[in-house]
């Protein structure tokens, strides 16, 4: 089974996907994600189209995923990482603006607005590194394009995991419309 499942999601995209270019490829898969999550959009405006739904009112977590919180965790169990980082991520604003946003979980035009959305997260980020960059560079001895290069890893890991994890009725905390109930299993 676990071959099966290895052959099915990891070696025959690659197989499909080997004869285009990269862009075509990211064209490609753009497609498909778009496909799939238009049908749980439906099932989200549905949702928010019923009277009886309620909107609950909006609270953030910071940056989901578990990423502030084990964030805090981290702080609280080494002084030293949260004296020179904080206990929270310091790009934090980024998320909690991003979490508005998912909240409210649009459903018209909603694909676009979530890939907006998820890629002002992901500059935001960057912008964060490139605008801190010096000073960190300076604080731990490191050249600032290491510290803009590590952060901007940081972003994109941010990005590509909300792209899987925030589809709308995906059940988790953080998905596409999460200040509405949860879509119903059918």
């Amino acid at each position: 089974m676990n071959k099966l499942l290895l052959n099915f999601f990891v070696l025959l995209p690659l197989f499909c996907f080997s004869h285009f270019s990269y862009g075509e490829q990211e064209n490609v898969i753009l497609k498909m994600n778009r496909d799939l999550e238009e049908w749980s959009l439906e099932q989200l405006a549905k949702i928010q189209a019923d009277p009886k739904s309620k909107k609950v009112k909006f609270v953030s977590d910071g940056c989901s995923g578990g990423l502030s919180a084990g964030w805090n965790s981290f702080a609280d169990a080494f002084p030293d990482f949260k004296q020179h980082f904080g206990e929270r991520p310091p790009w934090e604003y980024c998320c909690t603006s991003h979490d508005k946003d998912y909240w409210q979980g649009e459903t018209e035009d909603g694909f676009n607005k979530r890939l907006k959305s998820d890629r002002i997260l992901r500059q935001c980020v960057k912008d964060w590194g490139k605008n801190n960059s010096k000073r960190l560079a300076e604080k731990f001895n490191q050249s600032q394009a290491t510290i803009e290069s590590q952060v901007n890893a940081t972003a994109e890991l941010m990005y590509q995991t909300i792209r899987i994890g925030g589809k709308p009725c995906s059940f988790l905390p953080w998905r596409w419309g999460f200040g509405w109930p949860h879509c119903a299993l059918k």
